[in-house]
């Protein structure tokens, strides 16, 4: 089976992508953080053994940082809409 035989089938996963609910779809950056973060560590790591904490750890704080930065946008979108 080559990749030329199924081109049909991959082309239809883009031209009629799932449909998501409005709050399921930012969910799906946990999984797209955590191949990031899983191929970002994979080029820093020293040794393979160290990994799997590593990992987990820059992606807990790049969630968390990343849910900071929305709570303060949020906050500031509310504050203009409320005084401007």
């Amino acid at each position: 089976m080559s990749l030329l035989s199924d081109w049909p089938t991959l082309a239809w996963i883009f031209i009629h992508p799932l449909k998501l609910p409005a709050g399921a779809r930012l969910w799906m950056l946990l999984p797209l953080m955590a191949c990031v973060m899983v191929v970002y560590r994979a080029t820093r790591v020293r040794s393979p053994r160290e990994m799997p904490r590593r990992t987990v750890v820059d992606f807990v704080g790049v969630v968390v940082a990343m849910s900071l930065i929305a709570v303060a946008f949020y906050l500031a979108h509310a504050a203009a809409r409320r005084w401007l």
